[in-house]
C-alpha cells in the first residue's frame, strides 16, 4: 500500500529533529569527554578564535555546501541549498543546549560519562527524526554523498574517511594553535559506536512516528 506524507508534518518533523539534535550535541559535548567525529571542528575552532559552537557549526556547515557546488558542478540542484537552513537550525540549537546545560556540571566522572550517553541517546533520537520525514539533510552528510556521486566511492566508506579526516584535522588545529587536544577524547569513540547504535534500536519503535506523517 502506498502512503502519502503531509509535506507540512514533514517539514515539522525535519525541524524537530534538527533541534533535538543539536541539544543532543550539547549534552553529548558538555561534559568534556570528547565531542562527536562530525562537530569535532567546530568544537575546536571555539578555541582557536571567540565564536559559540553552533556558529562555528553553522559556518563550517556552510563550507560544506559550497564544496558541494564545487563537486557536483552543474549537477548540484538548488533545493540542495535547504542545507544551509537545516545547519542553522541545527546550530542555534546546539548553542541552546550548551546554554542550558552549563546548569549541571558533574565532576564525577561517572556522571560526565552519563551525561554523555544521554546527549547520544537524544542526538541519535534527532537523527531518526530526520531520516523518517526524509525532507532535507545535513551539509557534512550532502558532501560525503556528493563526493561517493561524483568519483563512484561507497557512501559508508567515505563517511568513515570524512568523519576520520575531521578528527586528525581537528586534533592538528589544536595542537598547533592551542598547543593540547581539545574536544577529542573518549567520549569521540564513545559517539562513534553509540549513535549508530541508538539510531538502529530507534528503527522499529519510530515507525509510529512515521505513520502519523501520513496525510490525513
Amino acid at each position: 500500500m502506498k502512503y502519502h506524507f503531509s509535506m507540512t508534518k514533514k517539514c515539522l518533523c525535519c525541524l524537530f529533529g534538527l533541534a533535538v539534535s543539536g541539544i543532543g550535541v550539547a549534552l553529548s559535548t558538555r561534559p568534556d569527554l570528547g565531542t562527536s567525529p562530525i562537530s569535532s571542528l567546530p568544537y575546536t575552532m571555539t578555541f582557536v578564535y571567540p565564536l559559540s559552537f553552533g556558529m562555528w557549526t553553522v559556518l563550517i556547515n556552510a563550507l560544506f555546501v559550497f564544496a558541494q557546488v564545487f563537486v557536483l558542478g552543474k549537477s548540484f540542484k538548488l533545493h540542495q541549498l535547504s542545507q544551509l537552513f537545516a545547519a542553522a537550525v541545527f546550530g542555534f540549537f546546539i548553542d541552546v543546549g550548551m546554554w542550558a546545560s552549563a546548569f549541571f556540571m558533574p565532576h564525577s566522572y561517572a556522571l560526565r560519562l552519563v551525561e554523555q550517553i544521554a546527549g547520544c541517546a537524544i542526538l541519535a533520537a534527532g537523527i531518526s527524526f530526520e531520516l523518517i520525514a526524509d525532507v532535507t539533510y545535513m551539509p557534512g552528510e550532502g558532501l560525503i554523498k556528493a563526493i561517493a556521486t561524483r568519483w563512484k566511492v561507497n557512501f559508508g566508506k567515505m563517511k568513515v574517511c570524512f568523519d576520520a579526516s575531521l578528527v586528525v584535522l581537528s586534533v592538528i588545529l589544536s595542537l598547533s594553535v592551542c598547543g593540547q587536544i581539545h574536544g577529542i577524547r573518549e567520549g569521540t569513540f564513545v559517539a562513534v559506536l553509540l549513535v549508530g547504535t541508538f539510531i538502529r534500536r530507534y528503527q522499529k519503535p519510530f515507525r509510529f512516528f512515521k505513520r502519523r506523517l501520513v496525510k490525513a
